[in-house]
């Protein structure tokens, strides 16, 4: 089929994979539809899903255009679903045989997305997030934007870790609740940190987002607990290490207005990076001193002052910064500087 050759409609597929989360194969697939006639979308979604054990039908709705665009994670004991899909009421219905009895998590990131299962129907806005069983059939629709993530796990992984078993189907979860947010933020930071590369940052990954969907879903006391612990706590850490990158200019960053940011206490927010056997402040200075040092090295910055590079990476006092870089880098910063001039004069000779 001519879809099935088009690598902007099928990338990165993985022998053995399949839409379950059993058998545990890893790998990606990417599904973007924006150059095929509008018209044939639908059956192109459909093609796409078949080969992965699972039926889906559209009928457009609306004045929205159909666009999908979609990529498939899948990684041991979880597979996550996210992108782009609007313009059609879409069923989802299993192929027969299928012995998995799975359970998806849909964060609606934008769009009113309409989701509609054992005779139960409920309207996410932004934000929002409802547990659905993927063993039955599901119905939906999603309004412009159409923006989707969708976490896939075995029931049995969860079962015992939610307080409200089987009533938690169906249910919206308010884009409030603090465990949602860092779930999204985790799995955003994840990607982008390319925390992929090796099968134990994988389970360790698998376990933190499966610690905070039983959060955000309404965990037994005993799965909080442990939750906190492990995956809430290095999903916390993460942003706010993303947050400081986001502030490392800002002469003024605190742990105090970081923690107000992130709704916690600064001894919250210590403890977390003492944990990791550092304080916050030595991990502020490491992070504005290597920021510093690929200023320095940068040849599109070759004109500028080093105090201006000092000040740009919220140091308050040069004689500081180069003490301290230094100390860091063991040669000062105009050295760096020259070190970096001189090897990209020899790397044009």
């Amino acid at each position: 089929m001519e879809a099935m050759r088009d690598s902007r409609q099928h990338t990165g597929l993985t022998s053995g994979l399949r839409l379950g989360s059993r058998p545990a194969a890893v790998g990606r697939l990417h599904l973007a539809l924006e150059d095929t006639p509008e018209y044939e979308r639908p059956a192109r979604l459909s093609e796409f899903f078949a080969r992965l054990g699972v039926r889906y039908d559209a009928d457009p709705v609306h004045d929205d255009p159909i666009e999908i665009d979609l990529t498939l994670q899948a990684l041991p004991g979880i597979q996550l679903l996210s992108g782009r899909m609007q313009g059609a009421s879409y069923r989802r219905t299993r192929a027969g045989g299928d012995p998995t009895e799975d359970i998806g998590l849909i964060i609606n990131p934008r769009g009113e997305h309409r989701i509609c299962q054992r005779g139960g129907e409920i309207v996410l806005g932004d934000g929002e997030a409802a547990l659905v069983s993927l063993t039955d059939a599901l119905e939906s629709t999603h309004r412009s934007p159409g923006e989707l993530l969708v976490l896939r796990v075995p029931w049995s992984r969860l079962a015992y870790h939610l307080a409200g078993g089987l009533d938690g189907f169906l249910r919206r979860i308010p884009h409030d609740v603090p465990a949602l947010g860092l779930l999204t933020n985790y799995v955003k930071i994840a990607w982008q940190e390319r925390t992929l590369a090796s099968a134990e940052l994988q389970r360790l990954l698998v376990s933190h987002l499966c610690d905070l969907m039983a959060v955000a879903i309404g965990a037994t006391r005993d799965a909080a607990e442990m939750a906190q612990g492990r995956g809430v706590r290095v999903a916390r850490l993460h942003a706010i290490k993303q947050d400081i990158a986001g502030h490392l200019d800002r002469p003024d960053l605190s742990v105090s207005a970081l923690a107000a940011r992130q709704h916690c206490t600064a001894r919250f927010v210590q403890r977390l990076f003492e944990l990791e056997g550092t304080t916050f402040t030595e991990y502020v200075l490491a992070e504005r001193l290597a920021l510093a040092q690929r200023m320095l090295t940068d040849p599109r910055r070759a004109g500028e002052k080093i105090s201006s590079i000092a000040y740009d990476c919220g140091f308050g006092d040069v004689s500081y910064f180069n003490r301290m870089f230094r100390r860091r880098y063991g040669a000062v910063p105009s050295e760096v500087r020259a070190q970096a001039r001189q090897a990209g004069r020899d790397g044009l000779s």
